[in-house]
């Protein structure tokens, strides 16, 4: 495990060496997952903005609701959005191939919390209603019982490896007697909760009524008044808001208006779950619309920095070392933020 750590932590030191095999990488993603906004004539005459994200969950509903109703090409800017894992995401950013990347701080936070970290910074946030629960199987009654456990996580030092260490911890259950099985993304890790292979997973609300709906306990939710789930965060190059500002401010204008009206529009986004999630039960659909309701934005406070801070220093096994005033640059959403009346 700490392998893997330092792998992350030196990814972008090796990048030079690497960019081939990136590029490869990256373009089989963009061939396979990519979502471009309908292409007019006029396009070409717009800047263009490569957006990826370290997911794909219905937090997502501001981009689907821009693209959907045209919102990002009336503001001036032609956006493709594409999925890549999120040790991919950061990969490509560094090697120039995205633009931004937007995700849980986790991965990003990570390389910039490096010795001689690349030049990034945190342009903004958004943050959904999301909650996170562990949930385990009916036998067991309580955290505790989860002493010397397999827990499923999507791989060592993720995100989610580190909810479920501040869950075992918060309830006094010594995490080194835990062992965690790797199972990928939240539908891997409820297969692996299904068969038997794991006793338990911490995943979002809708994944944790899934199985509840199969008889599996929603034991403990990570989100707390004293603890806020941190928010996902843009990341872009710090020489992108210079070469790239206008096209990002373009973006941000975009993203707010699309905030704003999707409140006024359930039926729109029920259907655009429905279309991005695959979903089809009324219930666990309604529950992934509840889920993504954005709560706050555009700004990555003090608070959800350190939160943030907290959860990477669980999941890494050590202290991460990050100032705030150093990594993070709102000036382009505060403008876009003035301009809009937020």
């Amino acid at each position: 495990m700490s392998g893997a750590a330092s792998v992350l932590r030196g990814a972008y030191e090796t990048m030079s060496k690497r960019c081939a095999t990136h590029a490869i990488l990256i373009f089989t993603f963009l061939a396979v997952v990519s979502v471009t906004s309908p292409r007019k004539a006029a396009s070409q005459e717009r800047p263009r903005l490569r957006v990826s994200t370290l997911f794909i969950g219905s937090s997502l509903l501001p981009f689907w609701f821009a693209q959907d109703q045209g919102i990002f090409n009336r503001a001036g800017v032609d956006v493709e959005l594409i999925w890549m894992q999120s040790n991919l995401s950061t990969s490509a950013l560094l090697a120039g191939e995205v633009d931004m990347i937007f995700g849980t701080p986790q991965v990003p936070l990570t390389v910039m919390s490096a010795k001689n970290a690349p030049n990034l910074v945190v342009v903004g946030a958004w943050a959904s209603a999301s909650e996170h629960w562990l949930v385990v199987h009916p036998t067991i009654k309580s955290v505790k019982e989860l002493d010397g456990k397999v827990l499923a996580t999507s791989r060592p030092k993720s995100a989610d490896h580190g909810y479920a260490l501040t869950i075992l911890e918060r309830n006094g259950v010594d995490s080194r007697r835990t062992i965690f099985l790797s199972a990928g993304g939240q539908a891997g890790r409820v297969a692996a909760i299904e068969s038997g292979r794991v006793m338990g997973s911490v995943v979002n609300r809708y994944y944790a009524l899934l199985l509840q709906r199969k008889g599996f306990r929603s034991i403990e939710r990570l989100e707390r008044a004293d603890y806020p789930f941190p928010p996902s965060i843009f990341v872009a190059a710090r020489e992108s808001m210079k070469t790239k500002r206008a096209a990002l401010k373009s973006f941000f204008t975009a993203l707010v208006e699309a905030t704003k009206k999707l409140k006024n529009d359930k039926d729109l986004n029920l259907r655009l779950i429905r279309k991005h999630l695959r979903l089809d039960n009324p219930e666990i659909i309604e529950t992934a619309y509840e889920d993504g309701l954005t709560v706050s934005y555009p700004y990555f406070t003090e608070r959800q920095f350190q939160v943030s801070l907290d959860l990477l220093s669980r999941s890494l096994g050590q202290p991460a070392e990050l100032s705030y005033q150093r990594i993070v640059d709102h000036s382009i959403v505060e403008e876009v933020a003035r301009a809009s009346g937020l």
